[in-house]
């Protein structure tokens, strides 16, 4: 991936995008249908574990304002309507040879 870790910083009302950027050592890793992506949202604050989002195009929870977005070479997460609760470190992965992980830290003002 093109970052292993980010930060994204959005005004409350807003909308943010968390996109990981594939690639291998020299060149772009194709995303292939194949490979298995997902987002996840990590629960420090609740303590009820890890939250999967979303997994290859497909959201896992119930909420209007989560967009998944995927191409050859990029794995993208939408949230509209930023609120306080949306702050936090997302993950998202590819089980590539190697696997490979990357983690977004969104901060809401």
């Amino acid at each position: 991936m093109e970052a292993l870790h980010t930060n994204v910083t959005v005004t409350s009302g807003q909308k943010a995008k968390l996109t990981c950027i594939f690639s291998s050592t020299n060149h772009e890793l194709s995303l292939s249908s194949s490979h298995q992506l997902i987002w996840i949202r990590q629960s420090y604050a609740t303590h009820n574990g890890d939250s999967i989002l979303a997994h290859n195009q497909d959201l896992l929870i119930t909420d209007y304002r989560l967009n998944i977005q995927r191409t050859d070479t990029e794995y993208s997460l939408t949230i509209t309507n930023i609120n306080i609760d949306d702050e936090g470190i997302y993950t998202c992965e590819v089980n590539s040879q190697p696997p490979q992980k990357a983690f977004v830290h969104l901060y809401v003002q």
